[in-house]
C-alpha cells in the first residue's frame, strides 16, 4: 500500500496518510480512525473493523505495531541495512555503555549515531526524545537522516517497553547488549510481572547476529538461551572472554574515576581509566570496548574514548562550597543500591540523599526506594519526582511505609527546589549531597504538564550565593 506519510495520531493526518490504528495504555486508535478519515485520510491499517465511509481502504492484520515498524523501514528505504545497528537492552547501565562506546568509535574513527535517554545525537544534530526507545517512524526517519550524513554505526538504548510494543521489529541488529538485570517496570500500564519484563528484554537477542551478554549477571544463562547466533561473555569472572581485572578508585581534581586492566581477544594487559565510578563504571567500559574491539576499534581508540565517556545525569559531581553534590538517575532498587556502593568506595563523610518517586508508577518500588536510602543515607529528605496526576504526599507515605524503623534523619519537603536547598545548606565538610532521580532531566512532571526544572541551575544559584558570602 503507497502512502505519502505514516500517522498514528488522528490530529496529524491527512490527504495521503495511512493510518495506524494501535492500540495503547490509555486510547485504542481503532476509536479514533472516523477523525483521521475526516481529516482527510483514506488508508488505514487496522486488527479489527472500523466504521468507515465507503472510501475508506482498511486492511486488516493481526499486529498494527509490528505492520506499522514494518512499512517505516519500507517508507524510509530501510536504512538499518546500511548501518551497523547496536541495541542495548538491561535494567541499568544502557546510558553509560552507549556514551562511551560512542566515544570509542568515534576515537577508531567510525562516524556514529545515537539513540536513548539523553535524546538522537549524531553528526552535531541534538533532538530530545519522550521515551528511552522512539517510535518506529521516528526510528527509521532518524536513521535514514543519518545514513545521509555518512554515519556507520547507530547505538541505539532498546527498553522492555520498545521490544514489548514493537517499536524495533524488524531490524536485525549486528551486535546485541545485555547489561544487567532486575526486577523493575512492574506495573499496570508497564509489565504485569517480572517474567513478563524478562522475556521482553531478551526478544532484543532473537533478532541479532552477535550478542554481548553480562557474564557475571545472574540472568546471564537465561538471556544465554535466547540468542540465535553468535554470543559472548563479558565480566571479571575468568570464565568471561572479555573480562576486566584489578579495578581501582580514586578521587582527584573534583571527580571520581574507576581504571582496571582489560582482557579481550587479540588484547592483553590494556589498562583503561574513566571518569565514571566505582562498578558502574567499569562495567560500562568493559561491556562498551568488548563490543567496540569486536568491531575493530585498537587499543588506543578504547583508551581515549573510555577517558572521554561521561553520561549527563548519570554520578554527575559537583563541588559545592566544602562539600561535594551528585545528579544520578538512580529510580529503582538496583539503581539506588549501585549509586550508594560506588559512592561508599569514595572518601566522603555523610551522605544526605533528596529524592522522591513518580506518580503513576508501581507502590512496590516506592517502599523499595525508601528501604533502601534509609538504610545507606545518613539524612534523606523525600520530596517530588514526577508526581504526574498523583498526590506528592500519597506518593511519599508509599515511601515512608519502606522506611520504618530507619535510624537516618528523614524530613519531607515537598517541593524539590526547596529540599535541595536545605540539604546543601545541611550538608558539612565532605559530606556529599546525592539528588536521585531525575539525572539530565530539565522538568518536572505535574498535572499533564512538563514544568521547567533544572537542578544544575539550582547547585549554580546555590554556589553564587556561596560565593556572594
Amino acid at each position: 500500500m503507497s502512502c505519502g506519510d505514516i500517522c498514528t495520531d488522528s490530529r496529524a493526518a491527512r490527504e495521503g496518510s495511512l493510518f495506524f490504528c494501535l492500540r495503547g495504555a490509555n486510547a485504542d486508535g481503532h476509536d479514533h480512525a472516523r477523525e483521521a478519515y475526516d481529516a482527510g485520510c483514506r488508508d488505514f491499517c487496522a486488527e479489527r473493523e472500523v466504521t468507515l465511509p465507503a472510501d475508506a481502504r482498511v486492511t486488516i492484520c493481526g499486529d498494527t505495531k509490528a505492520a506499522l515498524a514494518e512499512k517505516a523501514a519500507e517508507f524510509f528505504g530501510y536504512p538499518a541495512r546500511s548501518l551497523v545497528m547496536i541495541g542495548v537492552t538491561g535494567t541499568k547501565g544502557k546510558t553509560g555503555t552507549l556514551c562511551c562506546a560512542r566515544e570509542m568509535l568515534e576515537e577508531s574513527g567510525m562516524k556514529c549515531g545515537t539513540i536513548g535517554t539523553l535524546g538522537i545525537e549524531y553528526d552535531g544534530v541534538h533532538e530530545d526524545l519522550p521515551n528511552t526507545t522512539p517510535d518506529a517512524v521516528t526510528i527509521h526517519k532518524t536513521l535514514a537522516e543519518m545514513v545521509k550524513r555518512n554515519v556507520k554505526a547507530v547505538i541505539t538504548e532498546v527498553s522492555s517497553q520498545a521490544l514489548k510494543e514493537r517499536r524495533v521489529h524488524g531490524i536485525e541488529f549486528d551486535i546485541g547488549v545485555f547489561t544487567n538485570f532486575s526486577p523493575d517496570h512492574i506495573s499496570e500500564i508497564e509489565h504485569a510481572t517480572v517474567e513478563e519484563y524478562k522475556e521482553c528484554k531478551a526478544k532484543l537477542f532473537s533478532a541479532c547476529r552477535n550478542a554481548f551478554l553480562n557474564g557475571d549477571d545472574a540472568e546471564y544463562g537465561y538471556f544465554l538461551k535466547s540468542c540465535k547466533k553468535n554470543a559472548f561473555a563479558y565480566g571479571t569472572s575468568e570464565k568471561c572472554a572479555y573480562r576486566a581485572a584489578n579495578a581501582r578508585f580514586f578521587k582527584k581534581g573534583g571527580l571520581l574515576f574507576s581504571e582496571f586492566d582489560l582482557y579481550v581477544p587479540g588484547i592483553e594487559g590494556a589498562h583503561l581509566i574513566s571518569p565514571v565510578p566505582g562498578m558502574p563504571g567499569v562495567y560500562n567500559t568493559l561491556c562498551a570496548a568488548s563490543f567496540c574491539s569486536f568491531l575493530g576499534a585498537d587499543v588506543s581508540s578504547l583508551v581515549r574514548g573510555a577517558a572521554k565517556a561521561r553520561a549527563a545525569g548519570r554520578f554527575e559531581l559537583y563541588e559545592c562550597g566544602n562539600a561535594y553534590v551528585m545528579i544520578d538517575y538512580a529510580h529503582n532498587e538496583l539503581a539506588v543500591k549501585n549509586l550508594f556502593s560506588t559512592v561508599s568506595l569514595y572518601p566522603f563523610a555523610r551522605k544526605i540523599a533528596v529524592f522522591g518517586c513518580g506518580g503513576e508508577r508501581s507502590c512496590l518500588r516506592r517502599r523499595a526506594m525508601g528501604k533502601i536510602i534509609s538504610e545507606n543515607a545518613d539524612i534523606c529528605v523525600v520530596t517530588e519526582d514526577n508526581p504526574r496526576s498523583e498526590d506528592v504526599e500519597k506518593i511519599n507515605a508509599d515511601i515512608a511505609e519502606g522506611m520504618k524503623g530507619a535510624e537516618c534523619g528523614i524530613i519531607y519537603i515537598n517541593d524539590r527546589e526547596r529540599a535541595i536547598e536545605y540539604a546543601l545548606n545541611t550538608a558539612r565538610r565532605n559530606d556529599i549531597v546525592l539528588l536521585i532521580g531525575k539525572g539530565n532531566e530539565n522538568y518536572m512532571e505535574k498535572n499533564g504538564r512538563k514544568l521547567p526544572f533544572c537542578e544544575r541551575d539550582i547547585i549554580r544559584s546555590f554556589k553564587a550565593k556561596l560565593r556572594d558570602n
